[in-house]
């Protein structure tokens, strides 16, 4: 009869066990379905069987599957639909569903959860530190872009000859706003570069950290019913980052974030839609950060006034006419102007009641309205384009498709996994099981 030495040399004498025949634990890998038998032993006295093998398992429930087989499953169905995954790995290993679409789909929020969990912990950690403002975000390292945004190298010709004009006027291809960029540039410096001139977009101060936030909805099953999921993209001259995430968890994550970069002597440019949440959550950041300043983004600024517009008059014609000397004046933050006119239409709307909403919609999101026109011949940032382009890499191109819906736990999950690449934190967490921190290592 074989016998079970003690863990603890000598302590207590040895158990006597005796074989009981083997049970096996099913492994499923990318290579495919493995089998492996343990011994299972069962002790001479009355006591619960044993199978010293499992010590060296990881936890489960007769099913192991692998970590290479789960990197997989949380990386494919970033571009793929669930079932496409689950047939695309039964087709690298020639075994029919090797996982099944639902057990992919619960992976994925299994390490969203865990990567989530792991964010909220290192944030209450740091709610608490008095030193926040002297410690290093953990960054990705900026680099320069492939390709910066300029006009057609075709324009330069035409460019350089209204430059030598007594009165300079933008020639066709560049609009009013940039032309004010380019003289603004070439009196400031003469011998400025035509190449250079065609570059003239805002980039980051050493002095500033701009952050840009937004929200994304994708569909739930019932009809009319959305996921709200928060994105945000935080820049310095040193490194950026992604952020996403729901409701008091992304709030807290995002100002945390941005005390790391700012520490005390940054400014903080904000610039939103100006969202009830977002101007909330400004009220929260400039307790903390007295150096900030929120900036309702153009984009969203006219195409809210364009949509209301179209209700609050009687034709395209009707449209034109009121829209031009309005966003003449909001273009210069003129907001007051701007009341003014609106005011003056309310004997000509035809729904007075979206003429109340647009005067509503000014009124409350004023203290975020520049000189738009002032901003943009600096060469300052006026727009949110940053976020525009995570709200796409995080969440929209993946899970804004037509018939799509989605769990908000599935949906926030699968921004998780994304970030988390976005951020260069892939390699780290799925070779160490470390969730990408916050401050620098």
């Amino acid at each position: 009869m074989p016998r079970w030495p003690s863990s603890i040399g000598g302590a207590f004498p040895p158990l006597r066990l005796t074989a009981d025949g083997q049970a096996a634990v099913k492994v499923v890998s990318r290579f495919g379905t493995l089998y492996l038998e343990r011994q299972v032993f069962a002790p001479v006295l009355e006591q619960q069987h044993a199978m010293p093998g499992n010590a060296v398992l990881p936890t489960h429930q007769g099913e192991i599957i692998t970590r290479g087989l789960q990197e997989l499953a949380c990386l494919l169905p970033q571009d793929l639909s669930f079932a496409s995954v689950e047939r695309l790995l039964g087709w690298q290993t020639q075994q029919e569903q090797l996982l099944s679409e639902t057990t992919v789909r619960n992976l994925v929020r299994t390490h969203g959860q865990i990567i989530r969990q792991a964010e909220q912990a290192e944030v209450k950690s740091l709610l608490w530190r008095e030193d926040l403002a002297t410690l290093t975000p953990q960054m990705l390292p900026a680099s320069q872009p492939r390709r910066r945004a300029a006009w057609p190298t075709s324009l330069s010709a035409a460019v350089s000859q209204a430059l030598n004009a007594d009165s300079p006027r933008p020639p066709e291809g560049v609009s009013f706003a940039d032309w004010e960029r380019v003289l603004t540039a070439r009196r400031a410096e003469l011998d400025c570069p035509l190449a250079e001139l065609r570059k003239l977009g805002p980039e980051v101060r050493e002095d500033q950290v701009v952050v840009t936030t937004d929200e994304v909805l994708t569909r739930k099953t019932a009809r009319r019913h959305f996921n709200e999921l928060h994105t945000a993209r935080v820049v310095t001259s040193e490194g950026s980052r992604y952020l996403s995430g729901t409701g008091e968890s992304f709030a807290n994550l995002l100002l945390v974030l941005i005390v790391l970069c700012a520490g005390r002597t940054r400014l903080v440019l904000l610039l939103a839609d100006a969202a009830r949440w977002i101007r909330t959550f400004y009220a929260r950041l400039a307790c903390v950060q007295a150096h900030s300043q929120m900036i309702l983004d153009w984009f969203h600024l006219r195409k809210r006034v364009g949509e209301l517009a179209s209700m609050i008059c009687a034709g395209r014609k009707a449209k034109a006419a009121l829209l031009r000397p309005v966003l003449r004046h909001l273009w210069q933050g003129r907001v007051d102007e701007a009341i003014v006119l609106l005011e003056e239409y309310r004997s000509q709307a035809r729904n007075a009641e979206r003429l109340s909403e647009l005067l509503t919609y000014l009124r409350e999101r004023q203290p975020y309205i520049p000189n738009y026109r002032a901003r943009r011949k600096a060469r300052e940032y006026i727009g949110s384009g940053h976020v525009e382009k995570a709200n796409d890499l995080i969440v929209a191109k993946r899970q804004k498709g037509a018939g799509m819906h989605w769990s908000l736990e599935t949906s926030d999950a699968l921004a998780a996994l994304r970030t988390l690449m976005l951020n260069g934190g892939w390699e780290r967490y799925w070779r160490h099981r470390e969730v990408l921190p916050l401050l620098s290592t």
